[in-house]
């Protein structure tokens, strides 16, 4: 953001702030004097009154040009830091305006030094750039080999984590990574984590966007036939933030019960670095790769029929077109996969997406594409449609990058076959063409 923007921002906060009740009431109560001074020792109280409307152009420039973690949480939270920031600093333009009643904004009645002074502690402000809390998320499904570190996040070892950034630095023999909570001044009940995923994010709720990022793109790297075949073996959540101390929340598991773990090594740096950067960036291409990732993270959890709505809206998120979202897919699919796929095929799968998404059937089981598609292809259009955007999420966010996990069954298959107890597995499916064209 640069100085031209920010103050267009403080300009806009201004012309939004009165001492008089506008139509919505919205209101400011606070005790006027500087904001490392304790309230108990008293001062003026001071009622600003903001007009809502007029404020809401400076709250989405701030958010659309402002650190792309704004982008991830509600629109209330940027109006609300906007809100403080002037409340915070109003000693430094207050003057006779504390007493005013004119029906004139706050901007009418200060200088052009006084907005100017507004305008550099906004640069500063840690609205810009906030203070960062590390959280830990253990992992119960997904083993590390060898740790990963990027700047934004890290994926350690349940051994490694009290070498990890912000850890490194506490007492030693205080961070069990075995155990969660990690820190030995927990007396209750305990976890077994096999891992551990570290996110640096200005807060927990952005933190949790970020996990969603990454934990789906993870996801990617199980092959389709065991992605969503799950057991009864235990996972946890659960959420430790460190900043100034530390504090844990509890929350649903970060991963479905997998019957086999994801194992993750250096080789794997390459993809995860990928995602790394993304996060860091203001980018919307960026920031759209990793929206659809979190699409595919909410659909990894789900049963079958759940699940094919957030497929059709992840798919929809990386060539969706408002115009004709339909075509658009289509064609987005098409140039992806460069003609490789069978087009007709494709068409069906979303006008089938369509039937679901549109109303035209509450649930897939209820639309006539449905056992159409089964009928023209032999094949589950559910896992299909799954397969598709699993493909079409390594390709576009990854460039073919990310490295699929080996199947874990592939000797007893292997055996099972040469011994006739098993059909030789055939390429199916709506991806089959690929496999034949690299054949």
């Amino acid at each position: 953001m640069n100085a031209v923007q920010m103050r267009e921002i403080i300009v806009g906060l201004l012309a939004a702030t009165y001492n008089t009740v506008g139509e919505d009431g919205l209101a400011s109560a606070f005790i006027l004097g500087r904001r490392d001074r304790h309230p108990a020792l008293g001062g003026i109280s001071v009622t600003l009154f903001f007009r809502r409307k007029k404020l809401m152009p400076a709250v989405m420039k701030l958010r659309s040009l402002g650190p792309p973690h704004l982008r991830y949480l509600p629109l209330g939270h940027s109006f609300e830091k906007l809100r403080s920031f002037l409340t915070d600093r109003y000693h430094l333009v207050a003057g006779n305006n504390i007493f005013s009643r004119a029906e004139t904004s706050l901007l009418e009645r200060i200088s052009k030094e006084q907005v100017d002074l507004l305008v550099d502690q906004f640069a500063e402000s840690d609205i810009l750039t906030p203070p960062l809390e590390t959280c830990l998320f253990p992992l119960v499904t997904i083993q590390m080999r060898d740790a990963f570190e990027g700047a934004v996040f890290s994926l350690s070892t349940a051994t490694g984590l009290a070498a990890q950034t912000p850890l490194a630095n506490l007492p030693r023999g205080y961070v069990d990574g075995h155990l969660f909570p990690p820190f030995s001044d927990w007396k209750h009940k305990t976890q077994t984590p096999t891992s551990w995923l570290l996110v640096t994010a200005p807060s927990p709720e952005v933190a949790k966007k970020y996990r969603a990022s990454i934990l789906g793109a993870i996801s990617l790297t199980v092959m389709h036939h065991y992605r969503h075949q799950f057991t009864g073996r235990k996972v946890f959540g659960g959420v430790v933030g460190v900043r100034d101390g530390w504090s844990f929340s509890d929350s649903s598991p970060h991963t479905p019960a997998l019957g086999e773990d994801v194992v993750l090594g250096v080789e794997d740096g390459v993809w995860l670095e990928v995602i790394d950067r993304a996060l860091a960036s203001s980018s919307e291409a960026d920031i759209k790769k990793l929206k659809s990732l979190q699409y595919f993270y909410r659909a990894w959890f789900l049963p079958d029929s759940e699940r094919f709505p957030i497929d059709c809206i992840t798919i929809d998120s990386m060539f969706g077109d408002a115009n004709g979202a339909t075509e658009a897919v289509a064609r987005g699919v098409d140039e992806l996969f460069g003609g490789k796929l069978d087009r007709t095929r494709v068409l069906l799968l979303m006008r089938l997406r369509n039937s679901v998404i549109h109303g035209g059937a509450p649930d897939v089981y209820d639309s006539s594409k449905y056992a159409r598609y089964y009928r023209d292809y032999g094949d589950d259009p559910i896992a299909d449609m799954s397969a598709l955007v699993a493909e079409c999420l390594r390709r576009k966010v990854f460039d073919g990058q990310l490295r699929e996990q080996p199947d874990p069954y592939a000797e007893v298959i292997a055996q099972a076959v040469a011994a006739g107890r098993f059909p030789a597995r055939e390429p199916a499916g709506i991806l089959a063409p690929l496999a034949t064209a690299a054949a």
